[in-house]
């Protein structure tokens, strides 16, 4: 499989969390594993892969407030973010298909910031 670049979008500026994960459903959708853009082949993966993210975002004096609305959003308008958390939901949705579970979340970041950049 041919490595592309990161695209121009995300390289020497600041980055947000959905930025990366609308990334991550492009790659998804043309094929590339889950590993490939969460570094394991299980929807946990990309948990870790957001909690290690939004971590060190916190350590490095960051906030991104565009991945708290979407947290808000995908609680209080699309009722999809349970105790257990999004990926044990996803996963019993998905028939145990990481990959579907983690593209139905990846589809919500998605509809997330087609509604608010229309907005």
């Amino acid at each position: 499989m041919k490595e592309e670049p990161i695209p121009e979008s995300l390289r020497g500026g600041k980055v947000g969390l959905l930025d990366v994960l609308r990334w991550s459903r492009e790659q998804l959708l043309k094929g590339r594993g889950l590993w490939y853009v969460a570094g394991g082949d299980r929807v946990d993966s990309l948990v870790s892969f957001i909690h290690g993210w939004l971590a060190h975002n916190v350590f490095n004096g960051g906030s991104d407030p565009d991945w708290n609305h979407f947290e808000t959003w995908l609680r209080d308008v699309k009722g999809e973010f349970p105790g257990e958390g999004w990926h044990v939901k996803f996963l019993t949705d998905c028939d145990g298909d990481h990959v579907r579970a983690a593209m139905k979340f990846l589809d919500y970041v998605e509809e997330f910031t087609a509604q608010t950049t229309r907005a």
